[in-house]
């Protein structure tokens, strides 16, 4: 069932995703164009985030012809928390869900988790993918991968006494994110904590961690999927991004000389998404001939 949109607002709708003999909720944000649609995309946040975090870039994009939409995967939002159970599969079973939503163009952002998620899908899956936005996509493991994951699981313990609390941690976290508009992090920020029966927590399941001891140390490099990917991409870092591998992105450059790159953002690691100019280059890259 899809709720209607007040004004500024995406519609939401829930989709069900089936697991087995059962079935978990999937909230999900559609930003829907006033004309017709010049394409499909698709927006998967990083591994502590939810589809709110693209607010501001879904509302410039519908604003620039574009059906946009914002899942919260499984475990995170406000989608279902299962408790258990969060591996590769089951996000691949959230994105085919949202194939009702193709176009005659279709195009992905995924930020550090999500665009990791995203190469693992498109490489098992094969359908039609026009271009691609890996923003500040951790493509090789290692020591500094294994330390972001060290950082969210003692942040998924976290519980506050009030929101006030957590926006507070929240707004610490977010002060290199640029040049936002205080309405437009207050709004990230708020839909990043939920309150439950066991306190203020953040909006997602610790639970989805479960798997992190077992991929300590374990090596991975996503480059030579991303090179067989057929869709035009866009890779974009922050400028203090801990995982830009410029030996790996020439290498990869090679056989893809059509990958753009874009290492120097001024608004934190990943980029936030919730500026001006990050939007018009997003645009630009999604709209050239």
């Amino acid at each position: 069932m899809m709720d209607q949109a007040a004004p500024g607002e995406g519609l939401t709708q829930e989709i069900l995703i089936r697991l087995g003999d059962r079935y978990a909720s999937m909230f999900v944000r559609i930003w829907q164009p006033a004309r017709q649609s010049r394409g499909t995309v698709y927006c998967l946040h990083g591994f502590t985030g939810n589809g709110a975090d693209f607010d501001y870039l879904a509302t410039f994009l519908c604003r620039n012809g574009y059906l946009v939409i914002c899942p919260d995967l499984l475990g995170r939002g406000r989608s279902a928390y299962l408790g258990a159970g969060y591996d590769v599969d089951l996000y691949s079973r959230c994105l085919r869900a949202l194939g009702q939503f193709a176009g005659k163009e279709n195009h992905f952002i995924g930020t550090s988790w999500g665009g990791l998620i995203l190469t693992l899908f498109l490489h098992a899956n094969r359908g039609r993918v026009d271009r691609i936005v890996f923003n500040d996509v951790p493509m090789i493991g290692g020591p500094k991968v294994d330390a972001l994951r060290d950082a969210v699981v003692r942040e998924s313990t976290l519980t506050f006494e009030t929101r006030a609390a957590a926006r507070d941690y929240l707004r610490a976290a977010s002060a290199e994110a640029g040049s936002v508009e205080e309405v437009v992090l207050s709004r990230y920020i708020e839909n990043r904590i939920a309150s439950g029966t066991e306190g203020v927590r953040l909006a997602y399941d610790p639970a989805a961690t479960e798997n992190f001891a077992t991929m300590t140390g374990r090596a991975y490099d996503l480059f030579p999927m991303v090179a067989k990917l057929d869709a035009r991409m866009l890779l974009m870092y922050g400028r203090k991004s801990e995982f830009i591998d410029r030996s790996a992105l020439e290498r990869t450059r090679r056989v893809r000389p059509d990958i753009c790159i874009v290492d120097n953002i001024d608004a934190g690691s990943p980029p936030s998404l919730m500026t001006i100019d990050q939007a018009f280059l997003i645009l630009g890259f999604l709209s050239a001939v």
